[in-house]
């Protein structure tokens, strides 16, 4: 087996973050809504819904694969753009969908096997699209580079998991009760929730990815760096014998500024050198 991957990740952190982050970026609800506008054209227009339901398919496809995009420009401060996001995904479209369809099938192969290896397969693949998208994999590449980040994270991954279904569970509570009390209002309520909730779900696992995942691993920090023997310490000038003159580093010590050969003040700051 190979070695660990990126950092453990915080599964309640994720979860709370991501949610965070949807609700200061209301932008990043957006593709929920062309979903959810897509699937309401199909209910009020029967005649075509094989159609729409082609057309919500492939556009859910694009949508999941828009997320990494967007979210790698929140977390570096940019305004995610939609469109961009999607036209990405876009040309990535029959390696999102084969990836996909690999993902689902072991998953549901894993499920029919004791239920066990069926979690276990679905805590490695989670983050196959962000691994896709964000580090312009193919499809066994991704779901290779998902596996390599996941594989020693089943237990938070599933966490994620778990935290996600008590969410969807408890949303779904509310939106049955309030539907026997009224279906229009359940239907609203449901309408105003599955948005956000898909959001903060496609946000979660390209969070956790870039967060924690391969580039997160921090660089050395500055005194490790002064301290690696392959860093050199700076050039200190030796003046030939008949100058007098003691050895004097190239860099002013009070300073940092650049000193000429000879030179006994710094011409910056003043401080004898």
């Amino acid at each position: 087996m190979g070695g660990k991957v990126g950092q453990p990740i915080p599964a309640l952190e994720v979860v709370t973050k991501s949610a965070s982050m949807v609700f200061q970026t209301p932008s990043l609800m957006c593709p929920q809504i062309i979903i959810l506008a897509l699937g309401l054209i199909g209910d009020l227009v029967s005649r075509i819904s094989l159609i729409t339901t082609i057309v919500t398919f492939i556009a859910s496809i694009v949508v999941a694969g828009a997320y990494p995009s967007m979210v790698q420009a929140v977390l570096s401060g940019s305004a995610p753009s939609v469109g961009d996001s999607m036209n990405k995904a876009l040309a990535r479209f029959w390696t999102l969908l084969i990836a996909a369809v690999a993902v689902s099938i072991l998953v549901v192969l894993g499920f029919i096997a004791i239920i066990v290896p069926g979690i276990v397969l679905a805590t490695w693949y989670a983050y196959t699209v962000p691994a896709i998208m964000l580090e312009n994999k193919g499809v066994l590449d991704g779901m290779a580079a998902s596996k390599a980040f996941g594989r020693d994270k089943k237990w938070s991954t599933f966490l994620v998991f778990l935290l996600v279904a008590v969410a969807v569970f408890v949303i779904f509570v509310i939106d049955t009760g309030l539907s026997f009390a009224s279906p229009v209002l359940g239907g609203v309520v449901d309408t105003l929730l599955s948005v956000p909730l898909y959001a903060w779900i496609s946000v979660i696992f390209t969070y956790a990815y870039l967060t924690y995942g391969p580039s997160s691993v921090p660089l050395p920090t500055t005194d490790q760096t002064r301290s690696s023997p392959d860093i050199l310490p700076p050039v200190v000038s030796e003046p030939s014998p008949s100058s007098g003159l003691p050895p004097q580093a190239n860099f002013c010590r009070n300073c940092g500024a650049a000193l000429q050969p000879g030179q006994r003040f710094c011409i910056s700051c003043g401080t004898p050198v």
